[in-house]
């Protein structure tokens, strides 16, 4: 957990206390507290928006617990700055949970591999990227093969699970294909001749679908990002007007606009209707790609909500692969 979001969050507690009125109303400072800790990454974000011309919800959130701080109205700005900072963490959380999926996948793919010398048939210990196209390898129990290959020596059971979903290990010998990122896991080396480099290999492409298919954007997406080109500066142009304008019938009405103005910018704030729809789709992409299932982008992903009956040709994808007499 963030450590300056829960400090925020604690000032913003206490802070709540005046509300209580009387001399508790002593406790109303602490709101500045909770916008101390709150406000920087907002205000970082916002100026860095800013520097590119543009205005998203960070410069919202920012102004308005500007113009309520302003207003001498603390718990308000507290409110504003701390429950925002709640939801850029959420969503950072939601994120960071994606990539770990996908590294999850990308860790099919080996990282060294035993290079066998053609001329002295010493084995030699190497980073898989360094394979080349005809080089030898040997594929102990347990290894995972570096490249698509093909066995010229060994017999045994390779699981292919990771690539074709196929629980039952395949047997592989002499003249048999093998796919990179699948492992050994019978009691014989195999001696493998690679056809292709870690980069062009099954397990290699598998990445890079997944990679893709989270920077395709669906039609919900784009559709999203359109509204909201459209959607943000109208509510800023007129929460200005409503700050601004009705200070000239004088002073106790421009305060009462103003804190409408900000109201309207915190309540209209766009950040739920763009934040929640990339979140979703990357968070879906990953979690169906780390259990097996690749889709190759959005558009599909929200094409699987109309699918009403699916056809496997496949024995023991359904099953958990556990065999018993």
């Amino acid at each position: 957990v963030d450590p300056l979001v829960c400090l925020s969050g604690i000032f913003w507690l206490i802070s709540m206390i005046s509300l209580v009125g009387g001399t508790w109303e002593i406790f109303k400072w602490f709101a500045l507290g909770s916008v101390a800790f709150g406000i920087p990454k907002i205000a970082q974000k916002a100026f860095r928006t800013l520097r590119r011309a543009q205005f998203d919800a960070n410069c919202m959130m920012l102004f308005a617990t500007l113009g309520a701080i302003g207003l001498q109205d603390y718990t308000e700005a507290a409110s504003v700055s701390f429950l925002f900072s709640i939801s850029e963490w959420l969503e950072s959380l939601a994120t960071s949970r994606a990539r770990n999926a996908l590294s999850a996948i990308v860790q099919l793919r080996p990282e060294r591999a035993n290079l066998v010398d053609i001329d002295t048939g010493e084995i030699a210990i190497v980073s898989a990227a360094a394979l080349s196209v005809g080089s030898f390898v040997i594929v102990r129990t347990g290894d995972k093969i570096p490249c698509d290959g093909v066995v010229v020596d060994g017999k045994s059971a390779v699981d292919e699970s990771s690539l074709t979903g196929e629980s039952r290990p395949v047997r592989k010998g002499p003249n048999d294909e093998v796919s990179g990122g699948t492992i050994n896991i019978g009691t014989t080396p195999l001696r493998v001749k690679n056809v292709s480099t870690v980069n062009n290999s099954a397990v290699s492409r598998l990445i890079q679908l997944v990679e893709e298919a989270q920077a395709n954007r669906s039609p919900t997406e784009k559709m999203v990002d359109r509204v909201a080109k459209i959607y943000t500066p109208i509510v800023v142009l007129l929460a200005f007007s409503m700050c601004t304008f009705p200070w000239l019938a004088g002073t106790e009405v421009g305060k009462y606009w103003t804190k409408l103005g900000l109201i309207t910018i915190v309540i209209a704030c766009p950040c739920a209707l763009i934040i929640s729809t990339p979140i979703t789709y990357v968070a879906g992409l990953a979690a169906t790609a780390q259990r097996g299932i690749i889709v190759k982008g959005g558009a599909h992903l929200e094409a699987l909500g109309k699918v009403k009956k699916i056809a496997f040709d496949k024995t023991g994808t359904l099953t958990q692969g556990n065999f018993a007499l």
